[in-house]
């Protein structure tokens, strides 16, 4: 009776020896998985959810995740489609657990240019706003180059009325903090 309790004891030990290195392989297992995650995969998972942004030109948006691209993501937040590449982003607020499959296909290939050509064909009037310093300019999306985009901006003359000439600015990607179009 004795060698049984001790053959069980041994047993017992072994068992639980097993199960701790199955949960340590596990643990390790999950967290070299999630250091493979992207941003954009787990943007991805939230889409269609509540999310707030903070960007690195100091705006904060609060509104649902509409669309994510290689580059960008689209939130539509107080009547208005908002892009934000994001090189621009600064802090994410109501992330669920969730993560999406990485890009692929089309939709990898899918840059912030991609997002900015299609305001462009549809002559939407945009907002962009710039990083550093932070300001904002308006008009209508001339051209979108591999790493600008010119926008056609009408000014105020020195009687705050509209004024006759157009100007056109010329804004590297680089320096863009956000762009906002009526949404649809």
């Amino acid at each position: 009776m004795r060698w049984d309790a001790l053959f069980n004891d041994l047993e017992s030990q072994l068992q639980a020896a097993t199960a701790l290195e199955q949960e340590s392989e596990i643990r390790e297992r999950t967290r070299a998985e999630q250091a493979r995650l992207t941003l954009v995969q787990r943007l991805l998972g939230q889409v269609g959810r509540p999310l707030g942004v903070s960007t690195r030109g100091g705006r904060s948006l609060e509104g649902i995740l509409t669309n994510v691209g290689s580059e960008w993501i689209a939130v539509t937040a107080e009547g208005r489609s908002v892009i934000v590449p994001l090189s621009s982003l600064h802090l994410l607020r109501g992330m669920g657990r969730g993560a999406g499959q990485p890009l692929s296909g089309v939709g990898a290939r899918l840059g912030l240019g991609s997002a900015l050509r299609v305001l462009s064909r549809d002559r939407a009037y945009v907002t962009l706003w710039t990083v550093s310093p932070p300001s904002r300019q308006a008009g209508i999306i001339d051209r979108v180059g591999a790493d600008f985009v010119d926008v056609g901006t009408t000014g105020v003359d020195r009687e705050g009325r509209q004024a006759q000439g157009r100007d056109v600015l010329t804004v590297p990607f680089a320096s863009l903090d956000a762009v906002d179009a009526a949404a649809d």
